[in-house]
């Protein structure tokens, strides 16, 4: 059965990530651009993890009661029975879990990612298929220009403005398409002045 992608805000969420190898590791790495409070435990971490900025790294065996004040709870460890403890733990206290490749253990899944900027692509299978997940996040990640995350910002901006200058609902929808197309058609630049001259068509029609 296909999961519904819900986009959620993780900023100043503490997020628990248990387990410190590479599967922890691609795990942060992604969160990392979430601005979430991000905590790593395990009895090993590995110095890739241990390197990362902005994260607390935490060396030590688990004691359960301390993903109480989580937010999330990623059990990545590689451990099945250690697993299966954190996230029965985590569904008795509805703190939502992801547990690596087990998506019945899962209150949530964890999907490959692509950012740009406010530009994010978010890739399952429903826990069907790492390797296609994969493979269709690293096919995307290339078709997408890096240039996509300014214009993200810029039409953030624009829509502002057309929303203060232009009333009705479908005309605004109208103008914002327009000025996609305009920056697309142009290596996606949108230069201020043509994008001004466009929302002030629209405003005197």
């Amino acid at each position: 059965m296909p999961y519904f992608p819900m986009f959620i805000n993780l900023e100043n969420k503490k997020i628990i990530v248990l387990g410190g190898g590479k599967t922890a590791l691609r795990k942060v790495n992604s969160l990392l651009y979430f601005n979430a409070r991000i905590a790593v435990i395990a009895p090993k971490i590995c110095d890739e993890i241990k390197m990362l900025h902005g994260i607390s790294v935490h060396e030590t065996n688990l004691t359960m009661n301390v993903l109480d004040s989580a937010d999330l709870v990623i059990a990545a460890t590689k451990r099945q029975d250690i697993n299966e403890r954190i996230a029965a733990y985590c569904h008795q206290r509805k703190i939502p879990v992801n547990v690596e490749d087990n998506r019945e253990l899962s209150s949530f899944l964890f999907p490959g990612v692509v950012v740009r900027d406010d530009l994010v692509v978010g890739i399952t299978t429903g826990g069907s298929s790492s390797g296609i997940a994969k493979e269709i996040r690293s096919m995307i990640d290339r078709l997408i220009p890096v240039e996509y995350g300014n214009l993200t910002r810029k039409m953030a901006a624009y829509k502002q403005i057309v929303s203060v200058n232009i009333k009705d609902p479908y005309r605004r929808e109208q103008v914002m398409d327009e000025l996609v197309k305009t920056a697309l058609n142009n290596r996606y630049v949108l230069d201020d002045k043509k994008a001004n001259k466009i929302i002030e068509k629209y405003s005197r029609e």
